[in-house]
């Protein structure tokens, strides 16, 4: 896929907040770019919408994210994938705290693209797959 980069939900809120963190300058930094894609998928608009509360706000989301390329999950597939990096995680002693995160983290080594996210789970997911990280 090139230079396209999967961009999660912890990513994302932290760009909608502005919170000045790493990760919130590399999600600002490709929105502005015009030579990389910024991927999305459905998992993570999901996320996105349900912490909406203010339906303007809900207009503004979805102008942003019809700007990205969407990468589906893929039925039955990317969810046997989920599961099985959940066991690989149960396996060296972590418990992922966000089953969905095990669902970005399958259409991402799906895709083969490199996932920005915030937080620490992503690394250990990583750490047990072939998920590659993209550096904030």
């Amino acid at each position: 896929m090139g230079l396209t980069t999967l961009v999660d939900t912890s990513a994302w809120v932290e760009y909608l907040r502005a919170t000045g963190s790493e990760v919130n300058l590399a999600v600002r930094s490709l929105v502005g770019s015009q030579g990389r894609a910024i991927a999305i998928t459905d998992v993570v608009i999901m996320e996105l919408l349900a912490g909406v509360r203010v339906a303007e706000q809900r207009e503004k989301l979805w102008a942003l994210m019809n700007r990205c390329l969407m990468l589906p999950t893929r039925p039955l597939f990317d969810y046997e994938v989920a599961a099985e990096l959940f066991a690989r995680c149960r396996q060296a002693g972590f418990t992922p705290a966000n089953t969905n995160d095990l669902l970005v983290a399958a259409v991402a080594i799906g895709k083969r693209v490199p996932l920005l996210a915030a937080g620490t789970d992503f690394e250990k997911i990583a750490s047990v797959s072939s998920l590659s990280l993209a550096s904030a």
